[in-house]
Parts: structure tokens; C-alpha cells; sequence
């Protein structure tokens, strides 16, 4: 399946997508000094661009194949995401958190980088994306943040990938 496959798909659950700069030789916006490689915008408004219109996002991805695919979170898609940053600690903040409140099964990504998107129905409350307040390594990314979705190339080499799909 190619990219515009995916990012039309997600389009059709409602969650609001937008193109993500891609990584090769460095990151596609041509900065030397990228230091987010891959998981930036493509377009001039960023996740405020980010739409479920077919005919737009065919627009983009025929002029960017390979772009990556950023969904934007918070009440227009109807979803918050916790990231699991792998670097920071968040996978052993996760297994603590689960410990004291019990496991939580949702619908999980794996990060190109090692870590976990864990998402949730958004709730009718606005909530607002946030960094490292619940526990170390952990974000949440609602009204005002987006994520990198699966099949998205991380600079790792890694594709971010669904937590029940093989190994490609």
C-alpha cells in the first residue's frame, strides 16, 4: 500500500491528516541542521492544514509520494495520543503507571524511534497537548498536537507500524 493509501484511509476514520517531511539522506526540507527530521510539516499552516478531503490530501501526496503522515489530534479528529518516548524514560513510566493503575489495551502504534502512540477516543472536555507532566518520557497529544503515523519512515530507519502488524 502506498502512502496516499494510508493517509486516505485515515481520512476516512475522520482523523484529520496533513504530509510530513520524509527522511533519505537527511531529512526533505533540505536543512542540514534539521533537528526533527521527518516528523515536521510539509505545508505552510501545518496541522491546521490537516483535512479529511480526499481531493486534498491526493493533491499532496501526487506532489509528495513519500511524504510522511502526520494526523492532528484533539476533538477535530476525535482522539488523544499518549507518546512513549523510548530516550526519555517513558516505557519505564508507562510500566510503572500500568503497575499502580492497571494494563490499558487500546489501538497502539510503535514509533520508528523505539517508542509507543497510544490512542484514545478524545473526550467531550478540551484537553490540551502537554509534555512530560503525566511522568517522564510521556507527552499527550490532544488540541494543538499531532502524530507521526504508521507507515511513516523515522530518521532510524525504522517504520513507525501498527503493534499487531509484522515485522515488514
Amino acid at each position: 500500500m502506498a502512502m496516499i493509501d494510508h493517509a486516505l484511509a485515515y481520512a476516512e476514520r475522520g482523523w484529520h491528516v496533513f504530509p510530513i517531511h520524509s527522511v533519505g539522506e537527511g531529512c526533505s526540507c533540505n536543512n542540514n541542521a534539521c533537528e526533527d527530521q521527518g516528523k515536521h510539516p510539509r505545508t505552510p499552516h501545518g496541522l491546521l492544514d490537516a483535512t479529511t478531503e480526499a481531493d486534498i490530501i491526493r493533491d499532496w501526496w501526487s506532489q509528495c509520494p513519500d511524504a510522511n503522515i502526520g494526523v492532528r489530534t484533539g476533538k477535530i479528529s476525535g482522539i488523544v495520543v499518549l507518546d512513549i518516548d523510548a530516550k526519555s524514560g517513558g516505557l519505564e513510566s508507562w510500566r510503572d503507571l500500568q503497575d499502580f493503575n492497571g494494563r490499558v489495551d487500546t489501538l497502539t502504534s510503535q514509533t520508528g524511534g523505539g517508542g509507543l502512540h497510544l490512542f484514545f477516543e478524545a473526550p467531550e472536555v478540551e484537553l490540551k497537548s502537554t509534555s512530560g507532566q503525566m511522568a517522564p518520557g510521556i507527552d499527550t497529544k490532544a488540541e494543538g498536537g499531532y502524530v507521526v503515523m504508521p507507515p511513516s519512515l523515522h530518521i532510524s530507519g525504522r517504520r513507525y507500524r501498527w503493534e499487531d502488524e509484522d515485522d515488514e
